[in-house]
């Protein structure tokens, strides 16, 4: 039996005990009455199960993930190098490292709530593309006012870390949720790790001199945000739990089929036509 046929019997009540009624005198009046099942966003999500579709969302945020690591901890080994090259006070130093959750605390009131006015996907990538942009500018400064103003930026980008976390829970099933909202935060220490490796071969480089090396260590701790920004726009959708609030409940369905079409699966067979999100 093809797809075709077997959307046809299931819509008309027969061969695998979905919801349907058919009656002969309503073919001969009216046709077949077809009628719609309702399944919430959480069943909807858990008739995805867990595949490459979850794989590719957690890769693209966890990148985000590392990211936040390594334009946290940056500054704990770049305060040091940039106190000894640009000849910064305690004082200098000190705000220059505080400067990132300066900006974190204002990305966290901002970017929050517009995460619920405009969307998921669009603030994560307003995150990723300002930890980017800025992490890379960070590397371009030549004064210590530039430096604090780069850095407050990667902080505000920072900021709203969470909200593609979001994203990722509410695209998982309830039976694999938590044990992989755990596994983030093995990317956040990778993240770490990074930022190590990355400073012993850069800021450790005989061949480098020490105003041209750090700079060579900031560029490349913004590397994994920039991949992040790329995969977030090929791969990350937006939330279909967030489509539904906002009554957009095609689109999530659009959204849900497709991941199943990722997870190897026949989309119009776990979610045939006459199924609808409830709102």
């Amino acid at each position: 039996m093809n797809n075709k046929e077997e959307v046809e019997n299931l819509r008309f009540g027969g061969g695998g005990g979905v919801e349907g009624d058919y009656d002969s005198n309503d073919e001969e009046d009216n046709g077949p009455d077809l009628k719609l099942v309702e399944i919430s966003i959480e069943e909807g999500v858990n008739r995805l199960g867990y595949g490459a579709f979850q794989i590719m969302i957690m890769t693209a945020l966890g990148l985000c993930s590392i990211s936040d690591a390594m334009e946290t901890l940056i500054l704990t080994i770049l305060s040091v190098v940039l106190k000894s090259i640009w000849g910064l006070s305690t004082n200098e130093t000190a705000f220059l490292t505080s400067s990132v959750f300066f900006g974190a605390v204002a990305g966290t009131l901002v970017l929050g709530p517009l995460a619920d006015q405009i969307g998921r996907r669009p603030v994560y990538l307003i995150c990723s593309i300002s930890i980017a942009i800025f992490g890379f500018a960070t590397s371009f400064c030549n004064s210590y006012a530039w430096l604090v103003f780069t850095r407050s930026l990667v902080g505000f980008g920072i900021g709203g870390v969470t909200i593609p976390f979001d994203i990722l829970a509410e695209l998982l099933p309830l039976s694999s949720r938590g044990r992989n909202l755990t596994y983030v935060e093995y990317y956040w220490t990778s993240g770490i790790l990074l930022v190590v490796i990355f400073a012993y071969f850069t800021l450790n480089n005989e061949a480098l001199d020490s105003d041209t090396a750090w700079r060579y260590f900031v560029a490349l701790c913004a590397i994994p945000c920039v991949l992040s920004v790329i995969m977030g726009l090929c791969m990350v959708p937006e939330s279909p739990r967030w489509l539904c609030s906002q009554g957009r409940r095609e689109e999530a369905m659009d959204i849900l089929r497709r991941a199943a079409r990722i997870n190897g699966m026949e989309p119009y067979s776990v979610f045939p036509e006459y199924c609808v999100l409830k709102e």
